[in-house]
């Protein structure tokens, strides 16, 4: 079996600088690195990597709690979170559906260093819960949180939603329904856009006007039917996505002013409104 003192002696330097080349810890000319990594190759070196992860105390991969990606907010997000990563991280993608179980197994894999930093993008297990696995470890929530020592990275959603409420009012658009994924209790995108529109207009938005589990095309074309059905002078549909708000936008028409979120090139062809959510700056 080849050894890093087998590399190191075809190189012609000391075994230490070879592990420094493998663990990427301590400086190796791009010179010597590249001879090191020929030598790898001509002897069909490979480390052993659960050894260099329990000698350098790191694995260099970082978690990416998302609920699912066959949502474009979430498929932005970890696309740009994927392209930020330097060349020697790795970037695993936890799913979870939202669900309990699986988001906990997910601070487990940190808490045993089986990933070295959590990025949350969503979630359904409570903040207290969350926050003690952060005290040893790195989590970024990609949401806002009211924790000023907690790390966030974020838009501030319910200033951009409060302009939007304002807008709509100012042209007296005021019978708005909504189309979230997840009720205010378990969602903070629900529960900003819920407490921006009370501040505009005064008062809470009718639960007849709102309409949950909204994640996909068919999704917001059933809902919408059903929005319509019970309101026939709705003017505005706010939806969590541009894909939402194009099954809205199908079946509605043109008489309802329907606004997505994402500033996708869905929106842009159809022609409808939508909230850019800046994914990539975020990412």
């Amino acid at each position: 079996m080849t050894t890093i003192y087998d590399i190191a002696k075809l190189v012609g330097c000391a075994p230490s600088t070879v592990s420094k080349y493998i663990t990427k810890h301590g400086y190796v000319s791009q010179a010597l690195g590249e001879k090191i990594a020929a030598a790898m190759r001509d002897l069909d070196y490979h480390y052993n990597g659960i050894a260099r992860i329990l000698s350098t105390n790191s694995s260099n991969r970082i978690g990416v709690m998302v609920p699912f990606l066959d949502h474009p907010y979430f498929q932005s997000l970890v696309n740009a979170i994927t392209m930020a990563a330097t060349t020697d991280q790795e970037v695993t993608i936890l799913p979870t559906a939202y669900s309990p179980v699986k988001e906990r197994r997910c601070l487990d894999e940190l808490e045993h260093r089986l990933i070295d930093s959590l990025i949350i993008t969503s979630h359904t297990l409570s903040y207290q819960e969350i926050t003690p696995y952060g005290k040893k470890h790195p989590i970024v929530f990609c949401e806002t949180i009211p924790d000023p020592t907690a790390r966030s990275v974020h838009i501030d959603r319910q200033a951009a939603l409060t302009e939007l409420f304002q807008t709509l009012r100012h042209r007296h658009l005021n019978r708005i329904g909504c189309l979230f994924i997840r009720p205010a209790k378990e969602s903070v995108t629900t529960t900003e856009t819920l407490a921006a529109y009370q501040q505009v207009f005064g008062h809470p938005l009718s639960p007849d006007l709102v309409r949950y589990h909204c994640r996909s095309f068919a999704d917001s074309q059933r809902l919408t039917t059903e929005l319509l059905a019970t309101t026939p002078n709705l003017q505005v549909i706010l939806t969590e996505s541009d894909i939402s708000a194009a099954g809205a936008r199908q079946v509605a028409g043109p008489k309802v002013v329907v606004i997505g979120q994402g500033n996708q090139l869905l929106s842009q062809l159809l022609g409808f409104p939508s909230i850019d959510q800046h994914l990539d700056t975020i990412g």
